[in-house]
């Protein structure tokens, strides 16, 4: 990926050969990252690029992470746990799948043009987000501010939080 100085001393480059520049920017695919859950502050992500202009060579990818679950011996045995963690799991990744394809068919609809892939990964959300951007290539990153502290404010959540502090992108926080 073109640190932003590096980009501005190749725009103008090209403008002194002559280029028209938006030539440029159209041809660069842009590789959007949208991290989503199944929460009030994802659909607002969603319509949000839903309500924005895209070149119609964009790249899409949603990605929602599951988190590990936390849960209590004092009730369960090791052997009913293991089958009931199972089944959860898959609950749980089928609930994910769902919701991708969801958001997926939506992209589809409104920037038939576009590319839109989904992922469905394990771990520590910001943590995961922040891998894929570094992998992908990712332009930006869009995600949702949970904000489910005792005192809501416009502040980002945890997550988006980190994200903003790791990503090698930019981030939109919504």
């Amino acid at each position: 990926m073109l640190s932003s100085t590096r980009l501005m001393w190749k725009f103008s480059s090209i403008a002194k050969l002559g280029i028209d520049i938006s030539t440029f920017v159209k041809a660069q695919a842009m590789k959007i990252i949208l991290a989503i859950d199944d929460s009030p502050t994802s659909d607002k992500v969603v319509d949000s690029v839903l309500e924005r202009e895209w070149p119609a060579n964009t790249e899409f990818k949603i990605i929602t992470v599951l988190e590990p679950v936390c849960v209590s011996f004092k009730d369960v045995s090791i052997s009913e746990f293991s089958h009931t963690a199972a089944e959860i799991y898959e609950q749980r990744k089928n609930h994910a799948r769902h919701l991708c394809e969801k958001v997926c068919q939506k992209i589809e609809s409104a920037f038939p043009q576009a590319s839109t892939v989904y992922q469905i990964k394990d771990g520590a959300p910001w943590a995961e987000i922040v891998k894929e951007a570094e992998a992908w290539s990712a332009n930006s990153i869009l995600v949702g501010s949970h904000g489910k502290d005792i005192c809501p404010t416009n502040r980002p959540g945890s997550v988006g939080r980190a994200v903003v502090e790791h990503s090698p992108c930019s981030v939109t926080v919504i």
